[in-house]
């Protein structure tokens, strides 16, 4: 049985709900899937603390007043507004194996990866092939180019560049100032 606490890196959030849970932190109960609380406890006083940090700023900029919105908070004590409520016992909590690190979870809502990190993780891999093809398009977009000033050829290495040294922007400058 799992003693560690839960970590924010191991699950999923959607707001302040819970997507995505480790495998050992909850228990088979009379009612579903229930958390072990003392695991949970720890995080879920670092996401209220969170939420509060982010409602004081909030009222502090003018942003919003108490009587239009009122904080969401996460606590253990409070069925009402816990991730982990009473009445959000994992009924329909599938198992699942990460596509990202290939660890088991459950998943509230059939989703491939066990948490916001494993997500972040997949979309900079599957970013990489896009951004390696923006940059040749860039490349190729600043291949040969020439100085306006005096027509040699120029390794750009901004879109931007249009002269091959200082001397001859100041030049090409000066030039079309006086005329």
């Amino acid at each position: 049985m799992r003693t560690k606490p839960i970590q924010r890196d191991e699950i999923r959030l959607d707001g302040l709900r819970i997507i995505a849970l480790p495998i050992n932190s909850v228990r088979r109960g009379k009612n579903g899937l229930e958390p072990i609380k003392k695991l949970w406890a720890p995080l879920l006083r670092s996401i209220n603390a969170e939420e509060k940090k982010q409602w004081e700023d909030w009222v502090r900029r003018g942003i919003s007043s108490r009587e239009k919105f009122e904080p969401i908070r996460v606590l253990l004590s409070d069925v009402r507004h816990s991730p982990l409520s009473g009445h959000v016992r994992y009924y329909h909590a599938e198992k699942s194996k990460c596509q990202q690190c290939e660890r088991e979870f459950y998943c509230l809502n059939g989703g491939y990866y066990c948490s916001d990190k494993c997500v972040a993780e997949a979309h900079k891999a599957a970013m990489v092939p896009i951004t390696k093809a923006r940059a040749k398009a860039r490349a190729a977009a600043r291949a040969d180019r020439k100085c306006e000033g005096c027509g040699k050829p120029i390794n750009a290495k901004r879109s931007t560049m249009r002269f091959c040294s200082v001397r001859c922007r100041v030049a090409a400058h000066r030039s079309s100032a006086a005329a």
